[in-house]
């Protein structure tokens, strides 16, 4: 009996076996399918990763085909449009020569004033139809090395106007050029251009007189570049040209004198030099700021540290230019405001002693309060009396 029981046993153990293994190796296949099915999702999420990628590199790379395409499109109209601007002018300066000549070799138009020097450009600039921020100063070919610079440079930067300049145009200089040595020079802006030269002149040895200068040279040769009306009413006033400076051929540095008839004397008047009259100008000329001379300029920067007007001795101060660099440094609207009003110009002694007429002139300008209108009338009355 105990034979015939025991050989039951080994069949039932193997029996369980047999049974556990069908299950393990279910495990396996799925633990399998699992982690192939885990593989396959990340090469999928991976390829999709990569191809919106992809997709997002070439979107780019033709927003950025067309976005050069239509920039030289644009470039390419503004051109030409300038070039149309040019042969415009081109044009109306033709013509106004040739009705000049015209008058000039009518017989009705000469006399024997004594004046024939002197005949101007054009009797008839309005049948033109000229608008006055069209009517720019009639210079002759430069006579100093000022001159020559900035007559080189407006004739340069007018061939780079195109028709919608102005709305990039700044409106106030870059003062930093005149505090900061590093400057870029590969693309030298009207402020750098006028900064050099004023640099030059040691005579104009005050930061008022230099922050003055700027303003005044910055406001008139971005109008003979872009000639627009938005840059002609942005000259003050006086800065405006007179009748005899569109007429009468004359140097360009006339034209940067504040006081209008101060311009029509020197105009009248062409044995005064610029050797002349530089030498005793610049160091004569004054512009009335009653504060402090730090205070010509301010910084947008709410921690840049206030410098004294000995900061500015050397005028490439280290702190100063650390504060120009991050372009906090811009001109106090006081002080604008202040220097656009022609009674707070003034001459020295010196000057007055050396040109007795033409202070005469100058304080009659500085004694009112000039707008347009009053720059005719009392250029009128202070050039008659002049000459009278």
């Amino acid at each position: 009996m105990s034979g015939s029981d025991a050989s039951p046993r080994p069949s039932s153990k193997h029996g369980s076996n047999s049974e556990d293994k069908p299950i393990s190796d279910r495990l396996a296949r799925k633990r399998q399918l699992d982690r192939k099915a885990q593989q396959a999702a990340r090469s999928r999420t991976k390829w999709t990763i990569e191809n919106l990628q992809y997709q997002v590199s070439q979107l780019n790379n033709t927003l950025i085909s067309e976005t050069m395409r239509l920039e030289a499109l644009l470039k390419e109209s503004q051109t030409e449009t300038e070039l149309v601007r040019v042969e415009n002018q081109a044009l109306r300066t033709q013509l106004e020569d040739a009705m000049c000549s015209r008058q000039h070799a009518s017989p009705a138009n000469t006399d024997s004033t004594g004046m024939d020097d002197q005949v101007p450009r054009s009797m008839s600039v309005a049948s033109i139809s000229l608008e006055p921020f069209e009517s720019i100063p009639w210079n002759i070919e430069p006579t100093c090395v000022s001159d020559r610079i900035l007559q080189s440079y407006v004739a340069t930067a007018r061939t780079r106007v195109h028709a919608t300049s102005d709305i990039f145009l700044k409106e106030q200089p870059d003062v930093t050029a005149l505090l900061a040595q590093e400057r870029s020079t590969n693309h030298p802006g009207v402020s750098n251009v006028v900064s050099d030269i004023l640099l030059a002149y040691q005579e104009i040895n005050t930061l008022p007189k230099k922050a003055a200068c700027l303003y005044v040279m910055y406001k008139l040769l971005n109008w003979l570049i872009f000639r627009t009306k938005t840059t002609y009413d942005q000259m003050p006033a006086w800065l405006r040209p007179i009748p005899l400076q569109l007429q009468v051929e004359h140097p360009a540095w006339i034209d940067r004198i504040p006081w209008p008839s101060a311009r029509g004397f020197l105009i009248q008047n062409p044995s005064i030099t610029f050797d002349d009259f530089a030498s005793c100008y610049s160091s004569s000329f004054h512009l009335d700021w009653p504060y402090d001379h730090s205070h010509v300029f301010i910084s947008l920067s709410q921690n840049m540290k206030s410098a004294p007007e000995s900061a500015f001795n050397d005028w490439f101060d280290l702190e100063t230019m650390e504060a120009s660099e991050h372009g906090n440094t811009v001109l106090n609207p006081v002080f604008e405001q202040h220097l656009r009003q022609l009674k707070n110009w003034s001459v020295s002694d010196g000057f007055r002693c050396r040109f007795p007429e033409m202070s005469a002139l100058i304080d009659s300008d500085s004694s009112i309060e000039l707008s347009g209108g009053d720059i005719m009338t009392s250029y009128g009355h202070g050039i008659m009396g002049a000459n009278g």
